[in-house]
């Protein structure tokens, strides 16, 4: 085998995997969104999300893994549509934040464990109350 059959089967395999890991972070991500709006008492609209952005990111423990932000819309009275935003780190929820409502539901580090240890649907999740620019 060439060197360079060898660089495509290696990138071809990359892609691959990228691809079946960024569907499971995804699938992850619409599971957290449903949950939340559930918790709340509102409608997660299109039953999926969209990913705003992505980048390499060290998890707490050390490890490059990626760091996903994604966006969903959801409603309180079945009119008027609401952005979201969830953000992951590798598998495991850091943020969401419902735009509408003056908290943010958010993962404390300290919390993240290795993935053998943790799956990323038993975190904690806290509440933190957002100041407003009027109120710091």
């Amino acid at each position: 085998m060439s060197v360079a059959e060898f660089i495509i089967i290696f990138t071809l395999i990359a892609v691959i995997f990228y691809w079946i890991d960024t569907i499971r972070t995804k699938e992850l991500a619409v599971m957290h969104g449903k949950n939340a709006c559930k918790d709340a008492g509102i409608t997660f609209l299109d039953q999926t999300v969209e990913i705003k952005k992505v980048r390499l990111k060290r998890n707490p423990r050390g490890s490059m893994v990626f760091y996903r932000e994604y966006q969903f819309e959801f409603s309180s009275d079945g009119v008027r549509r609401v952005d979201a935003k969830i953000i992951m780190l590798g598998k495991q929820l850091l943020k969401l934040q419902l735009s509408a409502y003056p908290e943010i539901i958010q993962a404390n580090p300290d919390d993240l464990k290795p993935d053998s240890e943790q799956s990323s649907a038993t975190i904690e999740a806290k509440v933190v109350e957002i100041k407003s620019p009027k109120n710091r």
